[in-house]
């Protein structure tokens, strides 16, 4: 009676749950059962053959994904250390042409100032020349002037009036040569 009773729960909790009875749930489970049976016995290695053949193209795939991030990261640091390289290359040359530059500017203004220096030094020494050139011409006119008054002096015996007349003479001839 126990069991009738629990049997009759059974059935009708599980038609309740599931819209059926226990016949119908024995009879889904068998079929269930028998199509297992038979994917396993006919299908069941070509289903594992095919998911090994996954497995291992997976496998073989992630291993060359490992492999292509290894290389590229390779690729990266050496990119990275060409870079620095580089970088420092560009930088030492831009330093060294700054200090020949500099040097250049140096040897330059050095001999600008030699060359102006130069340059002073023989417009002085030309503008000497002219001084003694110009010197010499007036004393050649004073000797001319005075050569000319002590003959006009000499050649008469003069008196104020004579004497100033020969000097303006005298200073008229000067200026005519």
């Amino acid at each position: 009676m126990l069991a009738d009773t629990l049997k009759a729960f059974v059935e009708e909790s599980l038609g309740l749950l599931f819209g059926t009875g226990l016949e119908d749930i024995l009879i889904q489970l068998g079929g269930t059962v028998l199509l297992f049976l038979v994917i396993r016995k006919f299908f069941w290695k070509n289903v594992t053959d095919f998911l090994e053949k996954r497995r291992v193209y997976m496998d073989e795939e992630l291993f060359k994904a490992e492999a292509m991030k290894l290389e590229a990261a390779e690729i990266k640091a050496n990119t990275e250390e060409a870079y620095k390289t580089l970088r420092n290359s560009v930088t030492k040359t831009i330093e060294d042409a700054k200090l020949r530059a500099q040097k250049e500017e140096t040897v330059i203004l050095s001999h600008a100032k030699a060359e102006a220096q130069r340059l002073k030094l023989e417009a002085e020494k030309e503008i000497e020349l002219e001084v003694l050139k110009a010197q010499d011409q007036m004393k050649k006119e004073i000797v001319t002037v005075a050569t000319v008054l002590a003959e006009k002096i000499i050649q008469k015996e003069l008196d104020e009036k004579k004497y100033a007349s020969l000097v303006e003479e005298a200073t008229k001839e000067v200026k005519q040569s």
